[in-house]
């Protein structure tokens, strides 16, 4: 029986007032945040160890009273703070507090796996992302239309879009399919239906194609999905999604089940062949009669063809048997009905081997009836990928196979010949292609979180998309996990790491991120990601700007080594930026693969320790050309601090800190060893070196090297990350002082340099517990954040106020810790502020390496040293991955593991990311009528001289009439005042241009 499926929540619904979907909100609920107590947000504030430390309220009064023994607020020091901060709110005339903050909309995001869309009139390309749709100009790659599901996610925590298509039998409509079970028909070039949508399954959707079916003399839109059922199993299901309110009722039918997930589902011959992979099988589905009146009559008959391997990518053409130029027709013994079309199948498997399938369903059809003389099954086999061949397509006239892979090289296969032609060199990996409805260009895919348009006829591309590049979840694993290869170098424990970005402060609108070649990482077993590029995004208008080499990069067709091995690339782990955006500092790292030296671990010899024997560290700097528009590398230190094992190899830098008074950086490594670096004048031979145009060129050398002793750090190697202690340094404001705290739980000291002299002036403990994470001056203040998030201040030596993170934090490795807690720091608005990790499921878990990052969530909290309290704090559905201040307003940029960008400002000022607005918003897309200027004046000047003949009537007793000349700058201050849509009404610029040529003020009548 076919089941009967209700609207959700739209304006079909027959009921006097549409109930309408709540307005999408990404943000969950606000939760116990992990950095809370058990007695709550405001009861974690408290001052550990207050019998040394003074406290100082910032009105200046001092309150270190309150701590000592026999004080009668030392037995409830909290109630105490709590009425102090009254006090004080009251004798604060207009403090930081009372301004409310507001979180913008997001921009960018991952573009989802799924083919992109071409309108019917190629004009257009649809992507993508996890909740919304985004339409791009084919013409001028430019953003036309956001289109944004207006999804409650209290409600569904899950949906994201998993497929979707465009509508055969309305071109300016798409079907959009939700990973719980809704479908969306909305109209993209209007915006229309993105708040109305169908629960078809509540077992969730897989994926989604649509086909155009006419019967009982009409014709509609049937929409089919693969769904998981609730006996563990799989479903293949039509559905008829109609308004209630019509002569048609919404219905389904289940088509077709297996025991096995079906992964890929395509349909051709309007909507009377369904092809489909479960596996290693290759379903197909012919219609068995056209005669239905709804689609819970519809009846479709499988048969079934094994693959050699797991499938990964696959598609069809057909056409009639009989109609087309160059098809023979059946013979005589041949069995198959003429209404039977051909259909030819491509399969690309996990191997990297292309399966050519010619008719294969009548193949099929003759050999389960029996007349299998002269027919083979045996398909023609293309190999030349070494991996899984993601994306494999006809091409419009069957002449041409297109595919692509993990190798970046556009193949096209030229049947009849056999030859090869390529397009290598790509970006990274080719997800998806997709031939456009004319077959003059191809759309490309890029696992870099770009997609671009290619011609046919010369393979250049004519469009080019990107987004933000930065790490992201995977949602789902690849069908290719399935092959048995080397396995790449993992995390000992679940964690995202961090994304290195900076603003650049000459240009501030330009965000600088360290990004790489692959960015989706497992949620459950997350892979060391490399970084060796840098990207630049422009927030103001939304889109990629350039990506530039910072580190050794291996974009080529022989990206994997002969063990199968995928060769590795360094990570650019820390990244800084002067405050006149002239000098960029980079930390670049990379290790061997452990694959290449498991053959030297034998007893006696560790292979870790000759893993970081061959560590390579490297501190670069760069300077902005401009007129290249590129950073040039000035300077590149090898192995600028040296490792704590016996072999005196590279060591780690665990931090990098930048003077924002001068052009001066500092590093701290795990050698306990703080160094400044500050340019100096090249010389050679005694002579300034200058370049071309008589600049003077610099060198970076070491400036200061002070030794912080062997605080925190072990003598002898460790095998993993985690057992490490990290090190953090900082500059004050104004450069005189720098920070630095190096040390774990049982050794925990802070010290204040003279930055000048290198001397230590002052070395502070309990500024800290546990692992230091991050540091940072605010002013005077130093806030530290560790298993405690204190703000010290440093010139009177005393303590503001503390706040002690939760057990959900604290129970996190170190290296956990390190990538995944966040600290920025606002001199603008004098706040920073925090971001860390959450676990959904509770303290109570016991191992922390089977933590799934998909259920995992950031909450982030703004403070401020001059008030005891949060003036933001806000859930995040997904783990943020870095904070950078802003660099010409106050707030902050935050940047999340679904690739999103948002900003955090207080209320009444204006995000940066609030002008990367599609053209549609802009009304640059609007076909208004096309004025000829000429035309205009011409008009303007006829009735200007019937104005001017009735005032001479009316003044023909004066003896003179003044002449008036008008010039062209005059009319061009009337009609060049700025695009179409901002110019004034055809009324007032006559008025002007009359007033001009009578010179008279001509008014409206």
């Amino acid at each position: 029986m076919a089941s009967i499926l209700k609207r959700k929540g739209g304006p079909f619904e027959a009921v006097d007032s549409p109930k309408r979907v709540k307005s999408a909100n990404p943000l969950k609920p606000a939760a116990k945040l992990p950095f809370s107590t058990e007695a709550g947000w405001d009861a974690a504030f408290k001052v550990p160890r207050e019998q040394d430390l003074a406290v100082v309220d910032r009105v200046g009064e001092d309150k270190s009273e309150a701590g000592k023994e026999g004080s009668p607020e030392a037995e409830d020091f909290e109630d105490f703070a709590r009425k102090q901060e009254a006090e004080k709110a009251a004798k604060i005339e207009r403090s930081t507090s009372s301004t409310p903050w507001k979180i913008s909309e997001p921009i960018a995001g991952r573009l989802i796996d799924v083919d992109p869309v071409f309108s019917a009139d190629e004009k257009f390309l649809i992507v993508a992302t996890r909740v919304s749709l985004h339409v791009y100009s084919t013409a001028s790659s430019l953003l036309t239309k956001t289109i944004r599901l207006n999804i409650d996610f209290q409600a569904r925590p899950t949906a994201r879009i998993i497929a979707y298509s465009l509508s055969p039998t309305s071109a300016d409509h798409v079907w959009v399919a939700c990973s719980d079970g809704a479908i969306y028909h909305i109209n993209w070039s209007t915006g229309a239906g993105e708040s109305q949508y169908w629960g078809i399954s509540s077992t969730g959707c897989i994926h989604m194609t649509v086909a155009s079916m006419e019967s009982a003399g009409r014709r509609r839109d049937v929409v089919l999905t693969t769904e998981s059922r609730k006996d563990n199993g799989w479903r293949i299901t039509a559905h008829e999604l109609a308004s209630p309110d019509g002569p048609i009722a919404t219905v389904a039918r289940t088509i077709y089940t297996s025991t096995q997930r079906i992964s890929f589902l395509k349909t051709t011959k309007e909507g009377s062949v369904i092809v489909a992979a479960s596996e290693n099988r290759v379903l197909l589905g012919i219609l068995r009669s056209t005669e239905f009146n709804t689609v819970d009559k519809i009846r479709y008959e499988f048969r079934v063809f094994e693959s050699s391997d797991m499938i990964a990518s696959l598609d069809v053409r057909s056409y009639d048997r009989a109609t087309t130029a160059g098809q023979k027709p059946p013979s005589k013994q041949t069995k198959v009905p003429r209404k039977i079309p051909v259909v030819d199948v491509v399969v690309g498997d996990v191997k990297g081997s292309i399966f050519v399938h010619n008719d294969l369903l009548s193949n099929l059809i003759q050999v389960q009836a029996g007349s299998s003389q002269g027919i083979s099954l045996l398909p023609r086999k293309l190999h030349w990928h070494r991996q899984a061949v993601y994306s494999v397509k006809w091409s419009l006239d069957g002449n041409y196979i297109i595919s692509g892979g993990s190798e970046t090289t556009l193949v096209l296969w030229q049947l009849d010949t056999g030859k090869q032609q390529m397009l290598p060199h790509m970006s990274a990996t080719l997800e998806n292609i997709v031939v456009s409805p004319t077959g003059s260009s191809y759309a490309v895919k890029l696992a870099d979180n770009s997609a671009m348009v290619i011609s046919t006829a010369e393979l250049k591309p004519t469009a080019n998309i990107a987004g933000i590049q930065a790490p992201v979840i995977q949602y789902e694993a690849p069908l290719a996990a399935s092959v048995r290869r080397v396995k790449e170098e993992a995390w000992s424990r679940a964690l995202m790491q961090h994304t290195p970005a900076v603003i650049n402060p000459h240009v501030p609108s330009q965000l600088l991120l360290g990004v790489g070649q692959t960015q989706e990482v497992s949620p459950i077993q997350p892979t060391v990601l490399s970084a060796p590029f840098l990207q630049t995004f422009d927030l103001a208008s939304g889109h990629h700007v350039s990506r530039q080499a910072f580190a050794r990069t291996n974009i080529t067709n022989k990206n994997i080594a002969p063990n199968a091995h995928r060769l590795s690339e360094p990570r650019i782990t820390h990244m800084k930026i002067s405050s006149d955006g002239v000098w960029l500092a980079t930390v670049d790292e990379w290790l061997p693969p452990k694959t290449d030296l498991e053959y030297l671990g034998h007893p006696g010899k560790d292979a870790q320790a000759e893993r970081e024997k061959r560590r390579e560290v490297f501190l670069k700097f760069w300077k902005w050309n401009e007129e290249t528009k590129l950073w040039e590398l000035v300077s590149r230190i090898d192995a600028p601090h040296t490792s704590r094992s016996q072999h005196r190899g590279a060591g780690k830098v665990l931090d990098l800190a930048v003077d924002l008074s001068s052009s001066r950086f500092a590093t701290i490594g795990e050698d306990g060893f703080v160094r400044t670096w500050a340019p100096t004048t090249r010389k050679r031979d005694g002579v300034i070196v200058r370049s071309k145009d008589g600049a003077v060129l610099r060198n970076w050398n070491c400036q200061h090297a002070i030794s912080l002793g062997k605080f925190g750090l072990e003598d002898e190697p460790t095998q993993v990350l985690s057992n490490l202690a990290n090190g953090c340094v900082a500059f004050s404001e104004d450069g005189s002082t720098l920070a630095a705290a190096c040390g774990n739980s049982e050794n925990n000291l802070l010290h204040l340099i003279h930055s000048e002299t290198g001397s230590i002036r002052l070395s502070r403990s309990e500024l800290f517990s546990g692992d230091i994470i991050k540091i940072g001056f605010l002013k005077q203040d130093l806030i530290t954040l560790s298993d405690i998030l204190m703000v010290y201040d440093v010139v009177a030596d005393a303590m503001r106020y503390s706040l002690v993170l939760g057990e959900a934090v604290t129970s996190l490795s170190t290296e956990q810790k390190v990538e995944m807690m966040h600290l920025s720091i606002d001199h603008r608005a004098s706040t920073f502020a925090t971001a860390l990790p959450g676990r959904i499921d509770g303290p109570h878990i016991t191992d922390l390496r089977k933590i799934n990052l998909q259920s995992q969530f950031s909450e982030l909290a703004v403070f401020s040293p001059n008030f005891r309290g949060v003036l933001l704090k806000q859930t995040f559905s997904t783990l943020i991955t870095a904070i950078v201040p802003a660099a010409d307003s106050e707030g902050y940029i935050i940047l999340d593991s679904a690739a999103e960008v948002r900003t955090i400002i207080p209320q009444g000022k204006q995000a940066i990311t609030s002008l990367a607005q599609p053209t549609s918003a802009l009304h640059l897309d609007t076909e208004e009528p096309v004025v000829d200027l000429l035309q205009l004046v011409k008009e303007v000047e006829d009735e200007a001289e019937d104005v001017e003949e009735s005032l001479l009537q009316q003044d023909k007793d004066e003896e003179e009439e003044e002449t008036h000349v008008v010039t062209q700058q005059q009319l061009s201050d009337i009609f060049d005042v700025g695009p179409a849509f901002a110019l004034p009404s055809m009324e007032d610029m006559f008025y002007q241009v009359a007033g001009l040529f009578s010179g008279k003020t001509v008014g409206v009548a």
